[in-house]
């Protein structure tokens, strides 16, 4: 019988962390200063109405809405460095961001930004990545090391380098140097990632991989292609 309850109990938690007992909402913090000349607009999701778990989302809006705020203060630090009084540049500076849900259950939360900005009187606008990965049962964000076994860095390069390598020769363009160093096995080159329910999604952001024409790029991985990686009890272990 305790056996048999064990079993029931692993079970329920299975179907807990899978289940989503909330909506997700989206808001966005704007800020605008006609003296500095810079507008600023950064979106980001919120969770509500998990009554099940009433800490868990409140950590989590609070995370994430910390987050955003904090781009927001950085970037207004960022203007009142940058001298657009005493120029005549026609177009104003800006900052733009946007979020991505690529997974969402009661155990975890997984998203991807996407960021524009434009210093004024710049040659062209800039952009990157950045994502969040949230288990909501510890309430704490997480990275590959949390989620992969010791040394997963050299497997992870290694599948990213011969996409990114047949993808760029798809196109027509010869991989560069750079690829190794902004696809090799530091684990600073993978801090952008998202989990969905078949793999694991690594954005490597502008420049990193590639010159400012190619934009940003994704390799997507299969979780049957890195089982063996995957930390046992890791979020990862259950996902689905």
């Amino acid at each position: 019988m305790k056996t048999k309850l064990l079993i029931f109990s692993a079970l329920l938690l299975t179907v807990n962390f899978f289940a989503q007992n909330y909506k997700i909402s989206h808001k966005a913090i704007t800020d605008k200063n006609s003296k500095l000349k810079y507008e600023f607009s950064i979106s980001y999701p919120l969770i509500k109405d998990f009554k099940e778990h009433i800490t868990s989302m409140s950590l989590f809006n609070r995370f994430i809405t910390n987050k955003a705020e904090g781009i927001r203060v950085t970037f207004n630090v960022w203007m009142k460095d940058w001298d657009t009084t005493t120029t005549n540049h026609e177009m104003g500076s800006f900052y733009e961001a946007g979020d991505s849900v690529f997974y969402a259950s009661n155990g975890l939360i997984s998203v991807l930004f996407y960021e524009l900005w434009y210093f004024s009187g710049a040659a062209h606008p800039n952009n990157s990545n950045f994502s969040i990965n949230y288990d909501l049962e510890n309430h704490k964000e997480l990275g590959l090391g949390d989620l992969l076994s010791s040394g997963w860095g050299g497997k992870i390069s290694e599948i990213c380098i011969r996409e990114l390598d047949e993808l760029k020769k798809e196109h027509g363009i010869e991989p560069e140097d750079w690829l190794k160093d902004g696809a090799g096995p530091s684990a600073e080159n993978f801090k952008v990632f998202n989990i969905t329910k078949k793999g694991l999604v690594i954005t490597f952001p502008t420049y990193q991989v590639g010159p400012y024409v190619e934009g940003p790029s994704e390799v997507f991985i299969a979780y049957d292609e890195i089982r063996s990686l995957i930390m046992p009890g890791s979020i990862l272990a259950f996902v689905k």
